[in-house]
């Protein structure tokens, strides 16, 4: 999404940033030599590591300010503190829309140590990345190009404007030019002192029609080259002078937010410097986002220098979520989406036999996937869905690793059948003689109610609370739609199995009725619908006395692996009231959806986002607006705010001053 006359889509202008947390910042002295915008770095260790502090505050700050407005950004710590221009990642690394990632040859010795292998592999995992391309090779012939701070490049009409320096090569860039598929438009620049512009992104910043440039600065004889071609690219030139450079009003950069609405992020001290003349050539749809890094300033650099942009496609599995701060969150949960047939095939393969509506047949699972995609949209004309289909992912591989299931409205569209349990006692005065005893009645008693079906988890993922995000999150979904769903809701539980896995109801019963074994039965009800049943199974009484004694001992009694899920159920507030599942016995459980525990505590908040949340309490945390995601993480909160970690916001797709759902656990 994008403001609507721009043609250029959200790769080219990103929405998405790779910044780097300084550690032990200070004014490097290796750089000092040709970058004139650096301040003096000559103070005790107590002013420097106040400098250190402040600059990550600041760092810290602007990370906070473009999550909030709806910016996401991938976060990676320092880990070399022998690199104190690591917050400034855009000189080692540039990602491209054709899914190119380069790393660049840098012109001092301790930056070169700022290029991290566990970055580019993080960027490969989480983005689709068709090819990495790493030319510090050109550095052992001192051939240097200092990534998008020597080229500022506009991706739209592939060009790079470059001014050359020590830190940017005419060789070396022309070489990455082609690599990239650019256009160089090389010129020269220099200050009033006569020193060379070390890079082009200090002077310079293009947009998608727009420029801000210091043309004073650049040499008179390629002064008509730049403005010719900026115009001819259909850029509006912002024209700045010398001092405006100096506080950094051409390092600045256009990004887009997740509601398509474009930014230019830009420093406070920069936005100070424009006077109304410029600030009106901006166009109207571009809101300014001023950052106060006084700071980190005093290293040569700006907002433009601190941040990557990320021009890549990010991969469907994807978590948004920084493996540098992991393990916490691990999983999270969604609606079903194409792409997810193999892993839900997977799953229903763990799952059998005994998971009557999710059986391993792939024609099954697609039609299910389908529907699944085609009635959630019922939601947004606020009519009833028949099936929604819910999947766990695992959030660093994007294996499914479980999943849970909405029935709309049983009996709507295919008869739903139980049996109900019930005493009958029969009694001869004449002879004095008086029996009690249990019997199955053929009900149609849950039809009406929505149903919640198809929990399943590997067993490797039955902890952390997977089980419990799972079912909740129907409950919670159910009550944030309790306008659509019926009033009542039941849960069908898997049977008893003995340890080869027969079921002793349907040996005992079923068996005797239908053609096939237990696992084709529950396949066959699952695919064909349940009119078979209807047809063949018998319509009278079935007296519970008459059945073996392990069809009786399975009467009401969950599978092995259900018994947590059951537990679940009674804890939420369903109760079983004796109707039992026609082929294998397993209890039926029922509540209404408005007095489930988890519709009950939950509740609106507005969210705020902190790099960590130290102090909380553990919450099924959920989407308001689409798409919807949840997932169990740490809340602190505070008045009206709920405060959630920069991790749960990618996972979740969230930004500060959205609304969430929160519940108790």
């Amino acid at each position: 999404m994008q403001a609507s006359h721009i043609s250029n889509t959200s790769l080219t202008t990103p929405n998405t940033v790779l910044m780097v947390r300084p550690s032990r910042f200070r004014p490097n002295e290796q750089t000092a030599k040709d970058n004139s915008f650096q301040k003096s770095f000559a103070m005790s260790q107590v002013a420097m590591k106040e400098m250190s502090e402040s600059a990550s505050n600041e760092f810290d700050e602007m990370v906070r300010t473009l999550q909030k407005n709806g910016v996401t950004v991938e976060v990676f710590n320092t880990e070399n503190e022998d690199t104190p221009d690591a917050v400034f990642p855009n000189n080692w690394l540039s990602t491209h829309t054709n899914g190119l990632l380069v790393t660049y040859p840098m012109y001092c010795e301790n930056r070169r140590n700022e290029r991290r292998d566990d970055i580019v592999s993080y960027l490969q995992k989480h983005y689709d990345v068709a090819q990495t391309t790493d030319l510090s090779y050109l550095e052992k012939d001192n051939l240097i190009v200092e990534g998008t701070g020597a080229m500022v490049i506009d991706h739209e009409s592939k060009l790079a404007y470059v001014c050359l320096s020590q830190r940017a090569n005419k060789k070396a860039v022309t070489a990455a030019c082609k690599l990239l598929g650019l256009t160089p438009v090389f010129f020269s620049a220099f200050d009033a002192n006569g020193t060379a512009v070390y890079h082009t992104n200090v002077m310079m910043s293009v947009g998608s029609d727009f420029a801000i440039v210091a043309t004073s600065m650049i040499k008179d004889c390629d002064r008509p080259l730049v403005l010719s071609t900026l115009k001819e690219s259909g850029k509006t030139v912002i024209e700045i002078n010398e001092a405006q450079v100096n506080a950094f009003a051409g390092n600045c950069l256009e990004l887009l937010n997740n509601r398509g609405k474009r930014l230019l992020l830009i420093s406070q001290t920069a936005f100070n410097s424009l006077d109304e003349t410029q600030l009106a050539l901006l166009p109207n749809d571009l809101t300014l986002l001023p950052i106060t890094v006084p700071t980190i300033e005093m290293g040569g650099g700006s907002v433009r220098c601190m941040v990557a942009g990320i021009h890549l496609q990010r991969k469907v599995v994807d978590s948004k979520v920084n493996e540098t701060s992991r393990p916490s969150p691990q999983t999270r949960i969604r609606l079903v989406k194409e792409g997810d047939l193999e892993g839900l095939l997977a799953l229903a393969q763990a799952a059998s036999p005994g998971m009557t509506t999710f059986p391993p047949d792939r024609l099954t699972l697609n039609t299910k996937l389908k529907r699944s995609i085609n009635e959630e949209q019922k939601l947004y004309k606020k009519e009833r869905p028949d099936y929604l289909l819910f999947v766990l992912e695992d959030i660093h591989s994007g294996e499914l690793v479980g999943t849970s299931a909405i029935f709309g409205e049983l009996g709507k569209d295919d008869s739903f059948y139980s049996y109900k349990r019930e005493k009958v006692t029969q009694r001869n005065n004449a002879l004095g003689v008086q029996y009690t005893h249990d019997v199955l009645h053929l009900s149609h008693h849950f039809e009406g109610y929505a149903e919640v079906a198809s929990l399943f988890l590997l067993p490797q993922y039955r902890k952390d609370f997977n089980g419990k995000l799972l079912t909740k999150v129907r409950y919670l979904f159910m009550g944030l739609h309790q306008n659509v769903f019926p009033k009542n809701v039941m849960a069908d539980l898997r049977g008893y199995v003995d340890e080869e896995g027969r079921s002793p109801f349907w040996n005992a019963l079923g068996s005797h009725f239908f053609p096939m074994t237990y696992a084709e039965a529950d396949l066959y009800g699952a695919v064909n619908g349940n009119q078979f049943i209807a047809d063949l199974m018998p319509k009278l009484p079935l007296y519970v006395n008459m059945l073996p004694d392990d069809a009786q001992h399975a009467i009401g009694k969950p599978h092995n692996d259900g018994r947590p899920a059951m537990a679940l159920l009674e804890k939420e507030g369903f109760k079983f009231t004796n109707y039992i599942d026609i082929f294998d016995g397993a209890p039926s459980m029922e509540a209404e959806v408005a007095t489930l525990k988890t519709v009950q505590t939950t509740k609106q908040m507005n969210v705020e986002i902190v790099q960590n949340v130290t102090e909380g309490r553990l919450m099924l945390v959920a989407t308001l607006n689409q798409p919807f995601y949840a997932m169990m993480a740490k809340v602190s909160e505070q008045g009206e705010i709920a405060v959630i970690s920069q991790q749960t916001a990618q996972a979740l797709n969230l930004s500060s001053g959205d609304t969430i759902l929160l519940s108790d656990i």
